[in-house]
């Protein structure tokens, strides 16, 4: 039995190759998917034709018709100027104990990992004492502060007023 003899094959063939393989692919494609498509746009033209005389003859009748009193009451409260905001509060509450006072908290600062409270003026961190005494600082949130009193334990939530 003899040796079988090996076939070598250039790069330039296979690049020859892989080109024709890419040409009969498209071929393929133009003649079975791309037909059925541009049947299917004509499909859609005609529907798009259809829906755009269905817009036409609603608003025509909805033109006859006139403005619907609701809608007309609903568009002139909204164009009208409105005395304050519904979403602000325009009065925090000031938290108010016998033995501390009354605080504002008033600011919040966020820091990297550090977080600072501004309260009657003065910033404070999470475990730092109140200048009055007798309070620590036991959580700082964007929207409140939690003091704790150091004697009871109790806490007080601060809310965050904004000026």
């Amino acid at each position: 039995m003899g040796i079988m003899n090996q076939v070598r094959v250039s790069r330039r063939e296979i690049a020859v190759v892989a080109v024709m393989l890419i040409v009969v692919l498209y071929g393929l494609h133009e003649i079975f998917v791309s037909s059925a498509s541009k049947s299917i746009g004509a499909e859609i033209r005609r529907h798009g034709i259809q829906i755009d005389a269905l817009i036409a003859e609603a608003s025509k009748i909805l033109g006859n018709r006139g403005t619907d009193p609701v809608y007309a009451a609903i568009v002139a409260g909204v164009e009208t100027d409105w005395e304050r905001d519904p979403f602000y509060a325009e009065e925090t509450p000031v938290v108010s104990t016998s033995n501390l006072g009354s605080l504002a908290y008033t600011g919040y600062l966020e820091m990297g990992t550090r977080e600072v409270a501004i309260i009657d003026g003065v910033s404070y961190e999470a475990g730092d004492e109140l200048e009055a005494g007798g309070y620590v600082v036991k959580r700082i949130r964007p929207s409140a502060v939690v003091i704790k009193e150091k004697g009871t334990g109790k806490k007080i939530t601060v809310p965050l007023r904004e000026e």
